[in-house]
């Protein structure tokens, strides 16, 4: 029974003692977070791209003919 009583406290301090942002306030971050995640995304892309391509070049000098 402590598990459901739990449940109906957090459920009264979500609805009563929460202060939640504006919409607007959400938005702003969720976009801030979502255009960062594609920024470091292409960062990464690109880091990986040069080691690739350099490590491709590299084992191509010990490649037998």
């Amino acid at each position: 029974m402590k598990f459901i009583q739990y449940i109906k406290d957090s459920f009264e301090e979500l609805s009563n003692h929460m202060t939640w942002v504006s919409k607007e306030e959400a938005q702003k971050t969720t976009v801030t977070v979502a255009v960062f995640t594609i920024l470091f995304a292409l960062a990464v892309a690109g880091i990986d791209y040069v080691f690739q391509t350099g490590l491709d070049n590299f084992f191509t000098m010990f490649k037998s003919n």
